[in-house]
Formats: C-alpha cells, structure tokens, sequence
C-alpha cells in the first residue's frame, strides 16, 4: 500500500511554474525580478491519479490534498472485524434456560 502525499505547486499567470525562491508579499505580489506573481495553486498527489483543481489560495489548494489523502485512507483501511459482535452473540445470557 503506497503513502499518499500532495504537494502543491504555484503557478505564473503563463502556466508555468512559480519556483519556491520567488520571494512575495503578503498579497502576492513579486518581489523577485521578472515574476509575474503567482497566479494559483495546483495540489497534485504520489498516486499520479489525483490533481485538484485551479485554487486562487495555497490553503484550498492544501485542503483539497487533504480530502483526497482522507478519502484514500478510507477507501484503503480494511473491513471492521466483527469478533466484538460474535463474542457477545456467544457470551449471551438467556434467561429461559
């Protein structure tokens, strides 16, 4: 069973990718010379099946990774056991006996 992780990736108004050392302010703007700024956010996961859509935020972007990561969890844990409901089935008391 693969780990599931997401990363997420900034992107210029042009599609291509925004590099991490691309320094910005609060708001987005570029303080590195000839960025165009960041335009959105694409989270992408190591299962190469899943990539969110567009996000203006990186922490939609983020929180869209973490649904899907979620959802794989779910899908992959195995059945409850039903032990628990066997044992009290079998540590049954009847009264009428």
């Amino acid at each position: 069973m693969p780990r599931h992780s997401t990363t997420v990736t900034a992107y210029h108004s042009n599609n291509t990718v925004c590099p991490s050392e691309h320094q910005h302010t609060r708001s987005g703007k570029p303080l590195t010379e000839g960025c165009t700024g960041r335009s959105h956010f694409i989270s992408t996961c190591s299962c190469t099946t899943w990539t969110s859509n567009r996000s203006s935020t990186k922490n939609y972007a983020t929180a869209q990774g973490r649904h899907h990561h979620a959802a794989q969890q779910q899908a992959e844990s195995p059945a409850p056991s039903k032990g628990p409901a066997v044992l009290r089935e079998l540590l049954r008391l009847d009264a009428d006996v």
